[in-house]
């Protein structure tokens, strides 16, 4: 992201040691990465097979790999069934102890972190309710997180390859500065990736919540089927993330994705979360926050009906706007939300599609989220996977 002309740049870099060379400074190259995203999505492969998906020729792929091998970003696993004649071919694998990241979810009313490895696994989680959090409260926290973290697993201080963090709220100006809702108020207009990766003596990729959690289902969730995709993300306010071809989408300033700006010209409501609970409230459940509320979700509360019924219009219009704008395979609904509440949504939106020929275009599934829960503190832990190795 830029900076402002009086902040120095923060390289978004891992370690010196992941480096291919002092000189470009990047941990893979364009065809290193296409391999490596392709056993990432594939989980095991043979080198034939990265010959049929990337039309390189058998010799560049043996070079590849073995280097890649070479530098313990692969493994040789197991051999592969087969059937018919011949010497069965070799599984080759992502070696999940390359490197770890560690994820950070700043939300409005806790704070989130994930421990994971480049396989993909989530070693470990920690959610705490967390209110009124300022940038050293924050430092200190994820400080004593991640130095938890580095004991507990008994990592190298170099296998950490860098902290990714997402936060809720749009970026301003130089699109380095979040500006957040109001609970998160003394966050608001800081470039925290830079002031967290001086404080932290760690490299730091940070994005919006929506974002990040895109590139968690990008990863782990319906990007596995589906390379476009439009992510919805639910919470205290309604954010998003936009996949394309397998990239996500950040736009100039880091907004691709706000789905939530179309809504007020319409006169029409944000469908969050926050808005659940204070229709909960008016029904006499009282909860102190969002997290209160999932801890005690029942799909059947008649809250939830109301609540579904009056976000149509403005689901049906981010909807109708995501396929005349991205012609997306899918549209997931996700963040904070429920399963049951993700597919009681789903049933409420109509897709604007005027027919020709008696044929209308082509529409995205509308599917609930598939990937792990609390997809924030993941999504923020794959970032730096994603923005260096990975498509």
């Amino acid at each position: 992201m830029p900076r402002e002309a009086d902040q120095p740049a923060v390289p978004r870099q891992p370690h010196a040691a992941y480096w291919r060379t002092l000189a470009d400074r990047t941990v893979a190259s364009p065809n290193e990465r296409l391999i490596l995203d392709l056993v990432w999505r594939r989980r095991v492969s043979s080198r034939a097979d990265l010959v049929r998906a990337t039309g390189l020729t058998a010799q560049s792929i043996m070079r590849l790999v073995d280097e890649l091998i070479g530098r313990r970003l692969l493994r040789m696993g197991d051999p592969l069934p087969r059937g018919g004649r011949g010497k069965p071919s070799p599984a080759i694998e992502l070696a999940p102890d390359f490197a770890y990241t560690v994820g950070v979810s700043i939300a409005t009313d806790s704070l989130s972190t994930a421990l994971v490895d480049m396989g993909g696994k989530v070693l470990q989680q920690t959610h705490a309710a967390v209110r009124d959090l300022d940038t050293d409260r924050l430092v200190t926290l994820v400080r004593r997180q991640i130095d938890g973290y580095v004991r507990k697993h008994k990592l190298r201080e170099e296998r950490l390859f860098g902290v990714g963090v997402g936060i809720t709220g749009f970026f301003v100006g130089d699109g380095a500065r979040a500006n957040p809702p109001p609970p998160l108020e003394r966050l608001a207009l800081i470039d925290l990736e830079t002031l967290l990766t001086r404080e932290l003596a760690r490299p730091v990729w940070l994005d919006n919540d929506g974002t990040v959690a895109a590139v968690g289902e990008s990863l782990l969730g319906a990007g596995r089927w589906a390379p476009n995709f439009v992510y919805l993300h639910f919470s205290h306010g309604l954010g998003g993330g936009i996949v394309v071809d397998g990239r996500v989408v950040r736009g100039a300033h880091g907004n691709a994705g706000e789905v939530a700006g179309m809504l007020p010209m319409q006169k029409l409501e944000r469908p969050t979360l926050e808005q659940l609970r204070v229709m909960l409230e008016e029904d006499g459940m009282a909860f102190a926050d969002i997290d209160a509320m999932l801890a005690s979700f029942d799909p059947h509360w008649p809250a939830c009906e109301r609540w579904a019924k009056q976000a149509r219009r403005a689901l049906s219009l981010i909807a109708s706007a995501s396929l005349a704008l991205l012609d997306p395979d899918a549209i997931v609904f996700g963040g904070r939300l429920p399963h049951a509440l993700a597919q009681r949504l789903i049933a409420e939106v109509t897709i604007d599609n005027l027919a020709r020929r008696g044929r209308g275009r082509p529409e995205p599934r509308l599917v609930p989220a598939e990937a792990p829960a609390d997809t924030v503190a993941i999504g923020a832990a794959l970032l730096p996977f994603k923005e260096c190795l990975f498509m």
